[in-house]
């Protein structure tokens, strides 16, 4: 038998520790843990992309499929809160002034409180305590006068507008009745919501009809409700119904069940007229009289206008933290209008979209890596990539307002959309991220602090899947927390 020469079994021997190692596992780190969620993703159909960048200098630290375009869902209101923030500046507030048009003669008043409405989202919400009371505000100015009767009406000047119809474009359609999508008009009321309470008694029985309660009480909502004991689980939808003011909605449990309460927020399509409703309840209790209309003089006083009060909405940096902490599609949405008209001089989503794609340009973000069509994200037309959603966030930080919008992000284990992600004691709080969700579709973008990296402490990173399966053996929200762990924790190479 032929012998190998003595310089090849050398070689073989020195080569055998090589190949111990190299079968070895590799060494967890943020590549490899992302890799291995990401394709497990794949395998099922789904399409991902990430990218991190160092916070500071840009550097890309790890990437997968960072230019492929899904949709962005809720990461969108990154792009319109931060271009509101840059054009009209974190202390900026919304106001909204009241004035009277009419003669004031004693205690009565005859003429018209107008409202010029300014497009405050916030005007009338239970989310900060200082704009709830505006009817009271009013009536209370109005007492302050020394007026006990008015006769006239209650009118709203709002601006003009592009916007068509209750719906932005490419919004679903059986999203409409709820409160995420309650329409960005002009003048908005209480978030342009009503709530709607469903209550059986004790002792009902699950076929008989519950009693429903709107609030604010002086609320009126047509409501059609249909009751189904066959569903697997209890649940209440509604839909818009079609050619008719209102919502069908459908209560459903199971047939050996018998829920008792259930309660959910409706939009509406004329806060104008709910609004005109909380001012007449605020006259009412006030013991201000409203007195009927009458014939008008063939010679009438010249009426006068002043101003009776300002309403004036909490600063900008407040509205923004509500926005994206809670995903308030509204606020997004009311927030990009008025930065399209600071803008472009015109408001409407044609006008938003004008304005978002020259603030992408001026950062130097291609309209391959993000295209906007509304600021909320609830549009199906939007696109993105991760890197157009790092950029986004890495050019923000680099401006004034940078830390306006970080602070504003969901802190994941504390707050927000990301309050309940389970995290180790070691991440907890060091990542803040915008969440987005539409059917299928899930992405989050945002900052993490890396307090064991003296060389990239702080880094940008954007995480998108899209095609997701309805039931897969990895969901979005695990793939995340796996993610963030590592992003925190693991060494980035």
């Amino acid at each position: 038998m032929r012998r190998a020469p003595l310089a090849t079994l050398l070689l073989a021997v020195l080569a055998l520790p090589a190949c111990v190692r190299s079968s070895r596992p590799a060494r967890p780190s943020l590549p490899t843990v992302t890799r291995e969620l990401l394709a497990a993703l794949e395998e099922e159909g789904a399409l991902t992309g990430a990218l991190v960048v160092d916070a500071q200098t840009g550097l890309p630290l790890f990437s997968h499929r960072e230019h492929v375009r899904l949709l962005p869902a809720s990461t969108m209101k990154l792009v319109s809160t931060s271009s509101a923030l840059a054009t009209l500046g974190p202390d900026f507030r919304f106001v909204t002034p009241v004035l009277l048009e009419g003669t004031h003669q004693g205690p009565l008043f005859e003429g018209d409180v107008v409202v010029e409405s300014s497009g405050d989202p916030s005007l009338g919400s239970w989310r900060f305590p200082e704009t709830v009371p505006v009817c009271e505000q009013i009536s209370e100015a109005l007492w302050g006068r020394g007026i006990r009767q008015w006769r006239g009406a209650l009118r709203i000047q709002a601006p003009d507008t592009d916007l068509e119809g209750p719906l932005g474009p490419g919004w679903a359609w059986d999203d409409a009745a709820y409160a995420m999508s309650a329409p960005p008009t002009p003048f908005v009321f209480r978030e342009n919501v009503v709530d709607l309470a469903l209550a059986r008694p004790e002792g009902a029985s699950c076929a008989e009809p519950p009693t429903v309660q709107l609030s604010p009480p002086f609320a009126t909502f047509p409501t059609t409700l249909q009751l189904d004991t066959s569903a697997p689980k209890p649940g209440l939808s509604c839909v818009r119904a079609r050619g008719a003011p209102g919502v069908r909605c459908v209560w459903r449990s199971a047939a050996d069940q018998c829920p008792r309460t259930a309660s959910l927020r409706l939009s509406i399509d004329d806060p104008q007229a709910l609004f005109t409703a909380c001012v007449e309840d605020a006259l009412l209790r006030k013991g201000l009289t409203r007195l009927p209309a009458r014939v008008p003089s063939p010679n009438p006083p010249v009426p006068t206008r002043q101003s009776l009060l300002e309403l004036i909405s909490p600063p900008l940096s407040e509205l923004v933290k509500a926005t994206n902490k809670e995903s308030l599609n509204l606020y997004a949405d009311r927030l990009g209008l008025r930065f399209a008209r600071e803008r472009t001089g015109h408001e409407g989503f044609s006008a938003l979209r004008t304005a978002l794609t020259e603030e992408l340009a001026r950062r130097g973000i291609s309209p391959r890596e993000m295209r906007p069509v509304d600021g909320s994200g609830l549009s199906r037309y939007n696109l993105a990539t991760p890197r157009g959603l790092v950029q986004v966030l890495f050019t923000s930080l680099q401006e004034p307002y940078g830390a306006a919008l970080s602070d504003s992000l969901p802190i994941a284990g504390v707050d927000g959309t990301l309050a309940n992600r389970r995290l180790s004691a070691q991440t907890l709080g060091r990542i803040r991220a915008k969440t987005g969700t539409l059917s299928s579709q899930k992405a989050f973008a945002g900052i993490a602090e890396r307090p064991g990296d003296p060389e990239h402490p702080r880094v940008v990173f954007a995480l998108m899947l899209g095609n997701m399966d309805e039931q897969p053996a990895l969901s979005a929200n695990d793939v995340f927390d796996r993610f963030a762990e590592a992003l925190v924790n693991l060494p980035l190479q």
